[in-house]
C-alpha cells in the first residue's frame, strides 16, 4: 500500500494540535518532530520519551503534554501501539508506521537552507 502524504499533509497534521496544550506553537511542532524522530530510532513507551528528552537537556514535557501528543500522533497514523509486558506491568510501546516515516522526510526538508546551515554551525 503506498502511502501518499505530500507537504502540505504533513504541516496540516502537526499545525493541528489545538488539543495539545502547549507552550508555543512553534516549539512543539518542534517537539512533535523530534519525539516521532526518537520513535522512529527506537520503539518506546512514553515514560521512557520523557526520561529521554531530560536526559538531551530538552524543556520538560511532562505527562500532561507527552501523551496527548502520542495520541494526536496514534489518530493520525503516524504511530502504532503494543503492548508489552515487562514483570507485572503492561507498557504500551510506540511504533512508528510508514506513514510517520513520510512525514519525517517530508519535514526533513524544512531543515535545509538557513535552519540547515544554523544546525550545522551549533553542532560544529
Amino acid at each position: 500500500m503506498d502511502i501518499l502524504l505530500g507537504r502540505s499533509d504533513a504541516l496540516a497534521i502537526v499545525s493541528n494540535m489545538s488539543d495539545i496544550k502547549c507552550i508555543h506553537p512553534d516549539m512543539m511542532k518542534k517537539a512533535y518532530l523530534f519525539v516521532l524522530w526518537m520513535i522512529k530510532r527506537k520503539e518506546m513507551h512514553g515514560y521512557e520519551i520523557i526520561k529521554q528528552l531530560e536526559h538531551e537537556g530538552h524543556p520538560p514535557l511532562g505527562l500532561n503534554r507527552i501523551y496527548p501528543m502520542l495520541n494526536h500522533m496514534l489518530e493520525e497514523g503516524l504511530i502504532s501501539q503494543k503492548e508489552r509486558k515487562t514483570g507485572k506491568r503492561v507498557r504500551k510501546i510506540y511504533v512508528i508506521t510508514p506513514m510517520g516515516r513520510k512525514m519525517l522526510l517530508e519535514e526533513k526538508k524544512t531543515f535545509k537552507g538557513l535552519v540547515g546551515e544554523f544546525l550545522r554551525e551549533m553542532l560544529a
